[in-house]
């Protein structure tokens, strides 16, 4: 089975981290941003990504290869041309019939004996016609042209790849850009706070022991704000990376992360339009199917191979004169021993059998990844209108106890700490809204599903 996509997002991902380009992100603030929709980002994302590229190569040789094979119904036309010179007395006899250059002088027994050297340069064509090649061009053909579909089926699981890549990064980043100007905003808020009831302390109206605990609690907001930017940045990096782009280049993401429908399939349904669809599983069938037109092929070997020639001969010594000649006819060949004919046939047959194994275990590989996927969907489905619920009930906790603060009621360091609690809520919304998104773009994906359309309306929240 191949690489799941988001262990390359993973990979690529601790690539972008731990690059030396994040020292000059802060430079590149300065630069006019490039606003950057899904849409526009899965286009240029298909039209890079070297894997789907790589498959369109594949594409094309199996197209080649099937026009290949098609040759063999075609007759084969040579060109010959050689040159010899000698004077072995057959050698010279059979050059003089073939230049037509016969002399009665020729006939004398001293130069029959002891002919002089002749140079003969012969210049001819020869075609032949296959009439009946052992049925061996016919199942060539019939097994290239699944082969051609068995590439174009690998394309199409590749581009479903790179739009789950594409996906997964896409709302990953609009997540960590919500979340983190919900820090900002908390962080500027409590930050006027603290040097308010700074203020306070020097004058003897808020306990010291409220006003550091609340300091501690305001550099654990910026801990999560540096963490926080510094997630954008290589989320940015990344998106730049997927579409081909000069990792450092500015962009500014203009769509927005929010709730969509969930599709209600069961898990029947999941696994159903999977064996039908999935195409790393029509690749396999169709890589079976021209496996079964090798057994074939190799069993219709020991059949004759019968074709029609022709040849056209021009020999002469000296390009003025010369005699010209042609044959045409008809041969045929049957191997009435084969010592490597059954090994062949075995190792067909052998091939074939594996490939019905390798179509078993992907059935059973994409059974346990869709179940699994289809568990974890559920679950977050199941908390996320429990998470969304939490974070608007942190919000008002927070909107009730700065009234309370100023009112002297409640301490700075009850304030932050409400502030943290908001955050840490919002942070685990965004999480389940971002784990919602990127599951059901994986059942769609695993289950051969997943196209430009279906991607977009999880990622914008669409009907």
């Amino acid at each position: 089975m191949r690489t799941k996509p988001f262990i390359v997002i993973v990979s690529v991902f601790i690539a972008v981290s731990f690059s030396s380009f994040s020292s000059s992100c802060y430079a590149d603030e300065a630069l006019p941003l490039k606003p950057l929709g899904f849409n526009e980002f899965y286009q240029k994302v298909l039209a890079y990504y070297p894997k789907l590229k790589q498959q369109g190569s594949n594409v094309e040789i199996a197209i080649a290869r099937k026009f290949q094979a098609q040759a063999g119904f075609l007759p084969r036309i040579q060109a010959l041309a050689s040159m010899a010179t000698g004077n072995d007395q057959v050698y010279v006899f059979g050059t003089l019939l073939k230049q037509r250059a016969f002399t009665q002088s020729d006939f004398e027994l001293h130069r029959l004996n002891n002919p002089a050297s002749r140079t003969n340069y012969n210049i001819g064509v020869h075609a032949e016609m296959p009439l009946f090649d052992a049925l061996q061009t016919i199942y060539k053909v019939k097994e290239a042209k699944h082969m051609v579909e068995s590439a174009r089926y690998d394309e199409a699981f590749s581009r479903m790849e790179a739009l789950l890549v594409a996906s997964d990064a896409y709302s990953h980043t609009l997540a960590v850009e919500k979340l983190l100007d919900v820090v900002e905003g908390s962080c500027k808020n409590s930050e006027a706070d603290i040097k308010q009831a700074e203020e306070l302390k020097d004058k003897g109206m808020v306990l010291g022991a409220d006003f550091y605990a609340a300091k501690v609690i305001l550099g654990s907001l910026r801990n999560i704000r540096n963490e926080l930017r510094g997630q954008k940045e290589s989320m940015h990096a990344l998106l730049n990376i997927l579409m081909g782009e000069d990792p450092l280049g500015a962009i500014e993401l203009v769509d927005t992360i929010q709730e969509g429908a969930a599709d209600k399939k069961d898990l029947k349904e999941w696994l159903s339009e999977a064996y039908r669809s999935r195409p790393d599983l029509l690749s396999i069938k169709e890589a079976v199917y021209a496996q079964e037109a090798v057994v074939s092929r190799e069993r219709a070997s020991i059949l004759p191979n019968i074709s029609a020639f022709g040849d056209l001969n021009e020999n002469t010594q000296n390009f003025d004169t010369g005699g010209g000649s042609f044959a045409v006819g008809i041969k045929g060949s049957i191997d009435i021993f084969d010592p490597a004919y059954s090994s062949r046939i075995k190792i067909a047959r052998e091939s074939l059998k594996k490939l019905e194994y390798d179509k078993n275990i992907a059935k059973d590989s994409i059974t346990k990844d869709i179940t699994d996927e289809y568990s974890r969907f559920g679950s977050i489905q199941a908390n996320l209108p429990i998470l969304h619920e939490m974070a608007g009930d942190s919000g008002q906790a927070v909107d009730l106890t700065l009234p309370l603060y100023r009112e002297g009621r409640k301490s700075i360091a009850d304030l932050l700490g409400m502030r943290q609690g908001n955050i840490a809520t919002y942070r685990s919304y965004y999480i389940a809204m971002v784990g919602s998104k990127t599951s059901q773009t994986r059942l769609l994906y695993l289950s051969g599903q997943l196209d430009e359309v279906n991607a977009s309306k999880i990622i914008l929240g669409g009907e």
